[in-house]
């Protein structure tokens, strides 16, 4: 989704004419909604790291904090700071590389985001910009990790009341910030409220009594309420409107666990996706297809338009089909190469 929503909407103009065709119009209508992707992986990290981190509960009575962090550190550090260092360090000594404006000492502190919303409206190298998430992930886990060494959360109800304060605080915020767009879409308080849905979600099915819920709906209320999502993503600025939009993304939030739990415990559904082969392989590259992918549409873009290609449906076409090939192939090679000997190392601190 996410890829799809920047295939279109980053350097749109340089398609010129063709960008103000019908057909062109009509598929960003849909396709500029795939920056709610986002959230979805917020929700589902949410919800995959707060189940792990019970489970470990129930298994050893706590919580191994300096564990959890190492694991942590190294899913994510290795990658995010290969794509950072090529950004502020290499990126500009290539052929069409620029400066940035972008500020490394908050991307070293994981703050893209705030980074984001600072110099982000004056700075065109989005493959920096697509940090920022990953940044909003480190800033919950380790504000996580800190309260946990604090308090000791040791019982589910701390981590109900923990999620619950998050919403709160995310809805108060949001509320405040209404007519500021970066700040709304970028900054961590605006945003976190996904991954502590995800974590409710995930409270829900550890204790097991949602299972019963998703067992006994039928295939047509799922239906209906895949439906009902979908036109709520589609017609988001009519059904939020003013000041509504606070309320945005705990409803997207909401659907996305829904999507989560039902995917895993309904039998049911009308479509599994780990049935579509190949999908459940292709998880293990999504981190290194997030952050690669906008490399590739730049610099495809760039060669586009020394060729001129850049008027036709066709070359758009071609434009997708080769930054897609080479997001993949990248996000594959890294796993194999680049990632995995990091990932071999997590059983050190089981």
């Amino acid at each position: 989704m996410v890829f799809v929503f920047h295939a279109f909407s980053l350097g749109r103009e340089i398609w010129g004419d063709f960008s103000k065709s019908g057909w062109f119009k009509g598929i960003y209508t849909i396709t500029n909604k795939g920056h709610i992707g986002v959230s979805m992986f917020f929700v589902l990290s949410g919800f995959l790291i707060t189940y792990l981190m019970l489970s470990e509960v129930r298994t050893n009575g706590k919580i191994r904090l300096s564990n959890f962090i190492a694991r942590r550190i190294l899913r994510v550090w290795p990658l995010y700071f290969l794509i950072v260092i090529f950004g502020f360090f290499i990126f500009p000594l290539l052929p069409y590389g620029i400066e940035t404006v972008h500020a490394f000492w908050r991307y070293a502190l994981f703050l893209s985001n705030i980074d984001e919303v600072i110099n982000g409206m004056y700075d065109s190298i989005n493959f920096l910009t697509a940090t920022w998430s990953v940044s909003v992930e480190e800033q919950f886990y380790l504000s996580w990790a800190a309260l946990i060494a604090l308090l000791g959360f040791r019982k589910q109800r701390t981590f109900l009341f923990f999620f619950l304060c998050i919403i709160l605080v995310t809805i108060i915020f949001r509320a405040s910030n209404t007519g500021n767009e970066r700040i709304v879409y970028y900054h961590t308080l605006s945003v976190i409220s996904d991954l502590a849905i995800g974590g409710l979600a995930a409270l829900l099915a550890f204790k097991g009594n949602i299972q019963v819920f998703f067992e006994q709906l039928s295939r047509w209320k799922i239906i209906c309420i895949y439906i009902l999502g979908a036109l709520m993503i589609l017609l988001e600025s009519k059904i939020f409107p003013g000041y509504l939009f606070t309320f945005q993304r705990i409803c997207f939030g909401i659907f996305f666990a829904f999507i989560i739990l039902e995917q895993v415990y309904a039998p049911k559904s009308f479509f599994k996706a780990d049935s579509i082969p190949g999908l459940k392989r292709s998880g293990e590259f999504t981190y290194g297809f997030y952050m690669f992918h906008c490399i590739f549409i730049y610099y495809w873009q760039q060669l586009f338009i020394q060729l001129g290609w850049t008027q036709h449906f066709y070359f758009f076409g071609i434009y997708l089909v080769l930054t897609f090939a080479c997001t993949y192939t990248a996000s594959w090679l890294s796993f194999l190469y680049f990632e995995k000997p990091f990932l071999r190392m997590k059983r050190f601190f089981r």
